[in-house]
């Protein structure tokens, strides 16, 4: 024997659907389909992405930082120190040596001259511009997007001495993506009259 349940079931919320329909003016209230992608369906940032309005408008973002490690970027001054905390250490920075110069991790640079004996270790912004254009890239192919739909920006990189951890100096840089909002979907509803 077949069975019709299912039909029942289907008509019976056909009824439902409809008597909502014609019993809502009764009450003062007009049911309106809510069609998918109307203007007031709104938008709503991508898993994990925050909203936000900025100067009028709306950006999706998500924060992360990333940690790079400092370098020596000027040719004189080729011989990375890492120093451990020391009297007369700038800052408690690692140092960029310039050759010839002999200095232990402890010793005091009283005698050495910055700028003429050793500089500031520091972050290499073509490492951080790579970095980025990598997390870019990798943003983009997570959310099955194109890259031109992510943009990613690094800020100032902030130096840790000793790493946090009693080792070689990095800097942590705090690293936004950006994408556009996506269409909510749509839904049925009530407006009063």
């Amino acid at each position: 024997m077949k069975t019709f349940r299912p039909l029942s079931v289907a008509a019976g919320v056909a009824a439902a659907v409809a008597g909502i329909g014609l019993a809502a003016p009764a009450f003062g209230i007009t049911a309106t389909p809510n069609l998918l992608g109307t203007p007031d369906d709104g938008m709503i940032c991508r898993s994990g992405y925050t909203g936000a309005l900025s100067g009028g408008a709306f950006k999706c973002s998500k924060a992360r930082n990333i940690t790079v490690q400092l370098e020596c970027l000027d040719p004189k001054f080729p011989n990375y120190l890492i120093r451990a905390a020391a009297p007369g250490t700038p800052q408690g920075r690692d140092l960029c040596l310039r050759n010839n110069v002999s200095l232990g991790s402890t010793d005091p640079v009283g005698n050495l001259a910055q700028g003429q004996d050793y500089v500031l270790a520091d972050v290499n912004p073509t490492t951080v511009s790579n970095r980025v254009a990598n997390l870019d890239q990798q943003e983009a192919s997570a959310l099955g997007l194109d890259a031109k739909e992510v943009d990613t920006v690094a800020g100032d990189p902030v130096v840790q001495p000793n790493g946090g951890a009693g080792s070689r100096d990095n800097a942590s840089v705090q690293v936004t993506h950006y994408t556009f909002a996506i269409k909510t979907g749509g839904a049925l509803s009530a407006a009063s009259r």
